[in-house]
């Protein structure tokens, strides 16, 4: 019951809690003076924030849908949570107290912290069937796999610990379920019978945020067979979920195509690494990491034409997102990263990711394309046009990505900066409106201003 209710309570802040708190903060925290801008919140009281906090109201803010603290522009971010427990982050009970206090503070209910959780059946029979797949894959019967495992480069040591399993026989999976006080409706219904193709497939588990199992894949362990290599549990969606083995407290992310590319750089020591399960992504996807308080995703897709489009479908996806984490684009330099780190070890993924390029800027170079300064003036100004339209459409919050995209794009067709600049500011850009008294002045320390 212990676990139960701190992930009751975890989900009642995320959910019901900052998203209140973001819609009246200045009644909440009204010694920050709190006003409205475009992104959120930002402060007012200069006398709190000069005593408190030692800086400028203007560089107190809190922006985002539902931010999760206050940051200190050129300083440190405090997590409300932190803020109203004294400045430690809370733990345990201390942090029950403080969303109870960020509730109250926020104007809603706080009895669902008293009711108990009911249980959720099926979460838990998911929960026990990967468990006994663990157990398979550790078994005689598992030995197929783990040789492929290792065939594949998984360490040896780290096939145990490499949190996948081995779907068993349909009767060892009904048997264990019926001990375990599953009745033969809830197994019907959980999915976990309904493909015969299942047993013997290697398998993993895809959780949400809060680490609960949602559904799971099997991947079949014959790469020449005529099987679709990938099958999903029926009747269980996968779009509402995190990337596979997002950790919560992750903030520097970097996301790959397959499983095994994600398992392989676990199993190596790798940590803030999760998988898509393939290219799909959507602005929902930006949206949610950006609420779990990701701050960056680099992108490593796979190495081939379609894991480039794939990188490019997702910038555009980052970009159309009401808010994102910093998006930047690495490519593995092999067929993935799984051969990559194979092949070249741990150390090779670390010189890879010292590579990365920011998303903005990489998309903008793929739309010049292979044009470059020798190339006719004709050619160069078409594909600075293609960019300059793409680069207009940005949000205000990608300015600085923007400015130096336009860098780049320059000196790539042989142009100054200077020039596309103005160009790009007359044909694409729009000027946003701002009150008088917040405008820049006029020359170059303004930059570049996006739509």
């Amino acid at each position: 019951m212990r676990a139960r209710r701190e992930t009751s309570v975890v989900d009642y802040y995320t959910d019901v809690v900052l998203p209140a708190l973001a819609e009246r903060l200045d009644v909440a925290f009204p010694e920050f003076g709190w006003r409205r801008d475009a992104r959120g919140w930002v402060a007012t009281n200069e006398e709190m924030t000069h005593r408190v906090l030692g800086v400028r109201a203007e560089r107190v803010v809190a922006h985002g849908p539902a931010p999760r603290g206050f940051l200190v522009h050129g300083g440190e971010a405090t997590l409300w949570t932190a803020y109203v427990a004294g400045g430690a982050v809370p733990r345990g009970e201390r942090f029950t107290q403080a969303v109870l206090e960020l509730a109250r503070r926020a104007g809603v209910d706080t009895a669902p912290l008293e009711r108990p959780v009911p249980p959720d059946r099926r979460t838990d029979l998911l929960h026990d069937f990967f468990t006994l797949c663990r157990w398979e894959l550790g078994s005689d019967a598992g030995a197929r796999a783990r040789a492929y495992l290792q065939q594949r480069g998984l360490p040896a040591g780290a096939i145990e610990r490499s949190g996948l399993g081995v779907v068993p026989s349909p009767r060892a999976t009904r048997d264990c379920l019926r001990s375990t006080g599953y009745s033969d409706p809830e197994i019907e219904q959980s999915g976990v019978l309904a493909d015969s193709r299942w047993p013997g497939r290697l398998c993993g588990a895809w959780r949400d945020e809060r680490g609960r199992i949602k559904t799971l894949w099997a991947r079949s362990l014959d790469p020449a067979g005529d099987d679709v290599r990938y099958l999903y549990l029926r009747g269980a969606s996968r779009t509402s979920l995190p990337p596979h083995g997002l950790t919560r407290g992750t903030r520097s992310l970097v996301l790959v195509e397959g499983f095994l590319d994600y398992h392989q750089l676990r199993a190596r020591g790798v940590e803030d690494v999760a998988a898509l399960g393939g290219t799909a992504t959507a602005p929902a996807l930006f949206e949610r990491l950006s609420r779990l308080g990701v701050e960056s995703v680099t992108l490593c897709l796979d190495g081939d034409e379609p894991g480039r489009a794939a990188s490019a479908r997702a910038v555009e996806n980052a970009v159309r997102a009401r808010t994102s984490p910093t998006v930047w684009v690495v490519r593995p330099g092999a067929k993935d990263p799984d051969e990559l780190v194979r092949t070249g070890g741990v150390d090779s993924w670390a010189k890879l990711l010292e590579t990365r390029e920011c998303g903005i800027g990489w998309r903008a170079k793929g739309l010049v394309g292979p044009v470059g300064s020798a190339d006719p003036s004709a050619e160069r100004r078409a594909a600075l046009a293609r960019a300059g339209a793409w680069l207009g459409s940005l949000p205000p919050r990608l300015a600085l990505e923007q400015e130096d995209a336009v860098r780049l794009v320059a000196g790539q067709c042989g142009y100054s900066f200077d020039a596309v600049e103005r160009a790009f500011r007359a044909r694409f850009f729009r000027e946003v409106a701002r009150p008088a008294a917040e405008r820049a002045p006029r020359g170059r320390e303004q930059g570049v201003v996006a739509s």
